[in-house]
């Protein structure tokens, strides 16, 4: 089933529901940790994976894992949490691509870019 929007979550504290249209940049602290979750279906074959490498000076990759629905059916869809952390004071970019990895010459069926603003650490935190 293709959409128009996707729908996901960018979690920091609170679970926050925005279209791909209205995303609004992520902005957290220097040390912090942040996840985005993305509806996905392994079921098809199809999965996220970063589009362009981190900018491993201001961001790390923590953890990705695929949650599937409960109650599981057959075929249904799930999401993939992507776990992140700030690592300096910047601003960086995470792109997301759906594919089907083992399609190397095809494009991906959906994209997906944030806007990370990290600030600094303050002192006695």
């Amino acid at each position: 089933m293709k959409t128009t929007l996707l729908f996901f979550s960018v979690l920091l504290t609170l679970a926050v529901s925005v279209s791909a249209q209205d995303v609004k940049p992520i902005t957290v602290t220097s040390g912090q940790q942040f996840k985005i979750t993305l509806a996905s279906n392994r079921t098809t074959g199809y999965k996220w994976d970063l589009a362009k490498p981190l900018d491993a000076k201001l961001l790390a990759l923590v953890t990705n894992e695929y949650v599937r629905p409960n109650p599981q059916l057959i075929g249904g869809g799930g999401n993939e949490v992507w776990t992140f952390k700030a690592v300096s004071e910047g601003k960086t970019e995470i792109a997301l691509k759906y594919i089907r990895p083992w399609e190397t010459n095809v494009p991906p069926v959906r994209t997906t870019n944030f806007v990370v603003v990290i600030s600094a650490l303050k002192p006695g935190n």
